[in-house]
C-alpha cells in the first residue's frame, strides 16, 4: 500500500555527481565516496552500489554496522571505516576485509589482535590530526605509528588521512594545515619511510582546493547535489533527493483562530489549513514552524503553526484551487519553483548535512529513480 510520503531518490542523479568528482581530480586519483550515516539519508546500499557503477573505487563508512549491511549484500570492493569504532569491533572489522582508520596504538594492538584472532591481514589506514582535533594522533605520535607500520609484516599500511574542518570557509586555514600535514609527510620520507596512498580532500576541498587532492578524495555531501558551502556551488551538482507527500485535511480557519500547539500562528483573515502527514517524527524540523515554505501544485505556501510530530500545518488561502490528495513538494521542484535542502538548513540555523540525515524517521514509501 503506497504511503502518501515519499522519498524519491533519483540515482542517475547521484552517478552524475561521482562522474563530476572525477573530471574534477581526474583519473589517476582514487575516489572513495562516502556514504555513511545511511548515505546521509539517501538509503547506504543503493547509493553505494550506484557509486561503484559510476566509477568509484572505495565506500566510505564510519560504523561498523555501516560496512556489514554492505559486506551482506554483496558488496565486496573497497570498504573504508573513516572514523573511530571501538575496539572491540575490531574483529568483525577484520573479518570483514573492511580498512580501519588508525589514530593511536593501543587501535593498532586491537587490530593486530583481531589480526590473529581472525587469521586474516589486516588493511589500516593512518589517521593523522592536522587541526580537527577529533580523531587522528597527533604529528609525533603518527610519526611513531608510521615507524611501526613501515616495518610490519603483518599488516596492511595502505594510506594516511587527515581532515579539513574548515575547506567550506576558510581556504587559506585549510591550506597552511595542508601544508603542514604534506610537510609531515616529507619528513616521513627523507627518513626512509615509504608513504601509501594519501588523502584528505572532502566536498569543498575538491571544489575548491585542488591542491590538496592529493592520491584519493573523499566527496560526501557533494555526491547528493548538496553544494558543500556557499562558495562551492555548481549547476552540474544534480540533486538526488525528492521529499514530497500530499494534502490530507483541508479547513477554512475563521480570522483570530489560532493554529497548532502553544498557539505561535494566529489567523489574521479566513485562512485555508491544508494538513499533510509528515512532522518532526518524519524528519521535518521543529524549529522551521512558522518560518517555511513548500510547494503545493507547484505553487509556494508558507508552514503555519508549530511543526506537529505527525503533522505539519500550510497556508493555502492564497492558491486557487486546493483539493484532498493534491502533492506537497517539501524537497525538490516543481512548475519552475524549488525547495532545496540548504533552504530547510537556512530556516533552521542548521547544515544541510543534518536536514538529509534525519529524514525518514519513520518508514516512508522508499522510490529509486534509475
Amino acid at each position: 500500500m503506497a504511503s502518501a510520503t515519499r522519498a524519491i531518490i533519483d540515482l542517475e542523479a547521484f552517478r552524475a555527481n561521482v562522474r563530476f568528482v572525477r573530471e574534477l581530480v581526474g583519473r589517476r586519483r582514487l575516489i572513495l565516496a562516502c556514504v555513511k550515516a545511511n548515505a546521509y539519508g539517501h538509503g547506504a546500499l543503493r547509493c553505494a552500489n550506484a557509486a561503484l557503477e559510476a566509477g568509484a573505487d572505495a565506500l566510505g563508512v564510519a560504523r561498523l554496522d555501516e560496512a556489514l549491511e554492505l559486506r551482506e549484500s554483496g558488496i565486496g570492493g573497497r570498504i573504508v571505516l573513516i572514523g573511530p569504532e571501538s575496539l572491540e569491533a575490531s574483529d568483525d572489522l577484520v573479518r570483514a576485509d573492511v580498512e580501519i582508520a588508525i589514530d593511536c596504538a593501543e587501535r593498532l594492538e586491537a587490530v593486530l589482535r583481531a589480526a590473529d584472532a581472525t587469521r586474516r591481514v589486516p588493511t589500516v589506514h593512518l589517521a593523522v590530526d592536522s587541526g580537527m582535533a577529533r580523531f587522528g594522533a597527533s604529528f609525533d605520535e603518527a610519526s611513531q605509528l608510521a615507524d611501526r607500520l613501515s616495518q610490519a609484516q603483518d599488516i596492511r599500511w595502505a594510506g594516511v588521512m587527515t581532515h579539513f574542518p574548515v575547506a567550506d570557509s576558510d581556504q587559506r586555514r585549510s591550506l597552511e594545515q595542508w601544508r603542514r600535514f604534506h610537510a609531515l609527510l616529507r619528513d616521513w620520507e627523507t627518513r626512509g619511510i615509504a608513504v601509501p596512498c594519501c588523502h584528505a580532500a572532502n566536498s569543498a576541498a575538491i571544489m575548491g582546493l585542488p591542491e590538496t587532492h592529493a592520491d584519493m578524495v573523499r566527496p560526501g555531501i557533494m555526491l547528493y547535489g548538496i553544494p558543500p558551502g556557499t562558495a562551492y556551488t555548481s549547476d552540474r551538482l544534480r540533486p538526488v533527493l525528492r521529499f514530497e507527500t500530499s494534502v490530507v485535511a483541508l479547513h477554512w480557519r475563521e480570522e483570530r483562530d489560532y493554529v497548532g500547539y502553544g498557539e505561535t500562528f494566529r489567523c489574521n483573515r479566513r485562512t485555508l489549513i491544508a494538513t499533510i502527514p509528515a512532522g518532526y517524527g518524519d524528519g521535518i524540523p521543529w524549529a522551521a514552524g512558522n518560518r517555511s515554505w513548500v510547494l503545493v501544485n507547484g505553487r509556494k505556501a508558507p508552514v503555519v503553526g508549530r511543526i506537529s510530530m505527525d503533522q505539519t500545518t500550510i497556508d493555502v488561502t492564497d492558491l486557487r484551487e486546493v483539493h484532498l490528495g493534491d502533492r506537497v513538494v517539501l524537497i525538490g521542484s516543481e512548475s519552475g519553483q524549488a525547495i532545496t535542502v540548504d533552504d530547510w538548513a537556512r530556516w533552521c540555523g542548521t547544515i544541510s548535512y543534518e536536514i538529509t540525515t534525519r529524514l525518514r524517521g519513520r518508514p516512508c514509501e522508499i522510490r529509486y529513480v534509475e
